[in-house]
């Protein structure tokens, strides 16, 4: 058996090296460290003490004679140096061990190219397939050839491996930087624990990275994306402009050659008319030119006895019927084209004026409200945006009758006003009915969306249907009454009293005087739960609406009496509230079927009608 088989017992636990003076611990199991190592575990203490752990069994060791008084392992130390005896003259072991990465892809061959852009690494034949340099997308990639990593030795340590890593530092350290070099009592971790938290954290920021990437990424498709689509679009327009030039080309010649026929046509009517007056006028002037001839020929005899002989007698007379005859000649004809004047600045102007609109129609205005109400008429405004500058709004205005029927849907709208006020006045209407309102805005480009449809009433709030019970326990009531459409319209409000039968009966004959009737509840709800009641007392109650107008006219007086107490009710709380929501649904759903209402349920759509029974937006929260 060769020395070299006892070196791993030969080893430091602590520094990992053949022993130095090695030294036995009291830990019982008879464990040894180097002199040094044992020093260095003895200030490495966060807390001072005679004792420290035995690196191997972790036993309290005992130090009351201090690290000095450590027993020598003589027998050790002796075996430690036959062995560096034996070692003497062979070659030092490697201590650089190569560590090969296999591929990022198959994961089966060893790697042999590394793309930094990427952080990936390939095999041979994974860069070709996965990575290739041709295309468009890797070519601003950087791409370098992996490099073999070494466990690299300490360079203050001689033969001692870097397996720790300073945290303070943030180095690469060994056993013996932390017992007894510069990196004493410096916090440290395992070089295994080293990689995995930088690796978290470079995975951290890869995906932070990722996320933006993929951002950018998404950002740089969907503007591929809108430019792909601008061409199109803009593509099309040129084609439709160049269909409507035509159009408008093709029409001009048209137009050119219509303009044409009439110009010559005119022409000919006017040339025959001249030509026929000019023939008349050619005829006369050969006849007269003849006569004019033969006079001046015998004026111009001067033989007297010539002159005499010729018959100028008759030759006086055809002159004198010529001149007789003849008329100053008729006017010529009117050569101007008459009623053919062309006035093509109208045209110039709009198709100089051709350019592309943009198709901006109103939005539907909005906070249609009831300003004033009378018994017979409604002040009504409304707000509304333009789209463009200097395009001013004109509003419609349309009203319908409000009915509790299935057949809301089939009453007709009628427009009670078109201008550009934003507000107007519903004349002429009932007392005590309610009114259906919409608006909507018109500008150049078009007719906008209609607003949200309200419902408003004329003159003081119509009396509330009977009150009914809906729940109750021996603390409380929960009421419920048939009226106007709850938040459908905020200008009725609802109040409820209430008197006890007991007070009443003190004052006998009087059961509606004020001073025993006490308010309880306000507001736009159709529903209330009366609180705080004593068990098996009889109380009367009775709902009117209000509005700006005034106060209507008081349901019937309706009297309930609460039960006796349950052994679940007596362990409530003392004010009787009951906050349970699977409760208030039941109470919900039970309003919504009360036999006492006399509503009819009309859902409300895209195209306008309302609900104005009892819903779930009626109840008040209880």
């Amino acid at each position: 058996m060769l020395a070299e088989d006892f070196e791993d017992e030969l080893t430091c636990p602590v520094c990992l090296m053949l022993f130095t003076d090695p030294r036995t611990l009291p830990c019982g199991n008879s464990h040894n460290v180097c002199l040094e190592c044992a020093r260095g575990l003895w200030r490495n203490q966060t807390v001072p003490a005679l004792t420290i752990n035995c690196p191997v069994c972790r036993a309290t060791c005992s130090l009351a004679n201090g690290v000095e008084r450590l027993p020598l392992n003589l027998a050790l130390k002796n075996m430690v140096e036959k062995l560096e005896a034996a070692q003497k003259g062979k070659p030092a072991k490697k201590t650089s061990i190569r560590k090969k990465f296999k591929c990022d892809v198959c994961e089966k061959k060893p790697a042999v190219m590394e793309c930094v852009t990427c952080v990936v690494k390939y095999c041979e034949a994974c860069l070709e397939t996965c990575h290739p340099k041709e295309r468009a997308v890797f070519k601003a990639h950087v791409v370098t050839p992996m490099e073999p990593v070494s466990n690299r030795e300490c360079d203050t340590h001689e033969g001692q491996a870097l397996s720790f890593f300073c945290t303070q530092c943030g180095v690469m350290v060994c056993a013996h930087c932390l017992l007894m070099g510069a990196h004493i009592e410096h916090p440290r971790i395992s070089l295994h624990t080293a990689v995995l938290d930088r690796k978290t954290q470079l995975q951290e920021a890869m995906e932070q990275l990722k996320v933006k990437r993929n951002a950018v990424l998404e950002f740089t498709q969907r503007a591929d994306s809108s430019i792909q689509e601008l061409e199109q679009n803009c593509k099309q327009m040129r084609d439709q402009v160049k269909r409507e030039c035509f159009e408008l080309r093709d029409q001009v010649g048209r137009l050119e050659i219509k303009l044409n026929s009439v110009i010559d046509s005119h022409e000919r009517e006017k040339c025959a008319v001249l030509m026929g007056q000019v023939e008349g006028q050619r005829q006369k002037l050969t006849i007269w030119s003849s006569l004019l001839d033969r006079a001046e020929q015998v004026i111009a005899n001067e033989d007297g006895a010539v002159f005499l002989d010729v018959d100028t007698h008759k030759l006086d007379k055809q002159l004198r019927g010529a001149v007789e005859a003849s008329v100053s000649p008729p006017p010529l004809a009117n050569l101007s084209p008459g009623g053919l004047t062309l006035n093509m600045s109208p045209a110039i102007s709009c198709v100089s004026s051709m350019h592309f609109t943009e198709f901006l129609v109103p939005p539907a205005p909005a906070d249609l409200n009831c300003a004033e109400v009378t018994s017979t008429s409604l002040l009504l405004t409304w707000n509304c945006q333009t789209k463009r500058d200097g395009d001013h709004n004109t509003y419609i205005v349309e009203q319908a009758a409000y009915v509790l029927t299935e057949h809301q849907a089939e009453i007709p709208w009628k427009e009670i006003y078109q201008g550009v006020n934003r507000s107007c006045s519903s004349s002429g209407l009932e007392e005590q009915t309610s009114y259906r309102f919409r608006v909507c805005a018109v500008n150049s480009s078009g007719k906008g969306p209609w607003s949200q449809i309200k419902v408003f009433s004329t003159g003081v709030p119509r009396t509330p249907g009977d009150i009914c019970l809906v729940d109750c326990t021996s603390r409380s009531l929960v009421l419920a009454w048939a009226g106007e459409p709850a938040k459908r319209t905020q200008h009725c409000t609802y109040v409820l009293e209430m008197s006890e039968e007991a007070e009443e009966n003190r004052v006998a004959g009087n059961a509606n005087v004020s001073s025993l009737w006490q308010e309880i509840y306000s507001g736009h709800w159709r529903t209330f739960q009366v609180g705080e009641l004593l068990p098996e007392q009889t109380y009367r109650f009775r709902v009117c609406g209000v509005n700006s107008l005034g106060r209507g006219e008081y349901s019937p007086v309706k009297s309930f009496t609460t039960p006796a107490q349950t052994e679940e009710e007596a362990a409530w709380p003392a004010d009787g509230e009951v906050n349970d929501e699977s409760r208030c649904e039941d109470v919900a759903e039970q309003s919504l079927n009360a036999p006492s209402e006399a509503e009819n349920t009309i859902d409300e759509n895209a195209t306008g009608n309302l609900s104005c029974s009892l819903e779930e937006e009626d109840m008040v929260p209880i």
